[in-house]
C-alpha cells in the first residue's frame, strides 16, 4: 500500500457516502457501533484508523458488505469492487494457483524421471 493516509481517507469517504445515503446522522451510526460521534467524524475524515471488527460493525450498521467500504483498487486502477469483480479476482487467483501446481507437478515428474 503506497499511501496509508489516502487509504483511510477513502474508507472514511465510503462510510460517509453510505451513511448519508441511508439518512443516518453520525450520532446514530456511533450509537449502533458503540463509538462516539467524534470517532465517526474522525473515521470519515480518515484521521482515525479502524480495527477490522469495527469496520465490520460499521458495515453491518450500514447494511453493506465490508469490502464495499474499502478502497477500490485493482491492478493500480480505481475500479469499484462488486460481487462480479470479487468473483473474477478469486477465479483468476484460483486458476493461477492451479496452473502453478500443475507446473510444479510436471517439473517434479520430469526431474523424477531424469534421475
Amino acid at each position: 500500500m503506497a499511501d496509508p493516509t489516502a487509504f483511510y481517507r477513502e474508507v472514511g469517504q465510503n462510510v460517509r457516502r453510505k451513511r448519508e445515503q441511508l439518512g443516518l446522522t453520525q450520532e446514530a451510526l456511533a450509537l449502533q457501533v458503540a463509538l462516539t460521534r467524534t470517532s465517526i467524524t474522525n473515521i470519515e475524515k480518515g484521521r482515525q484508523k479502524l480495527l477490522l471488527h469495527t469496520l465490520v460493525d460499521i458495515a453491518h450498521a450500514l447494511s453493506v458488505d465490508p469490502a464495499l467500504l474499502l478502497p477500490a483498487i485493482i491492478d493500480g486502477s480505481k475500479e469499484r469492487l462488486d460481487g462480479k469483480n470479487i468473483y473474477a479476482l478469486w477465479l483468476n487467483a484460483s486458476l493461477r494457483a492451479m496452473l502453478f501446481l500443475l507446473l510444479l507437478y510436471a517439473l517434479s515428474n520430469l526431474l523424477w524421471h531424469w534421475v
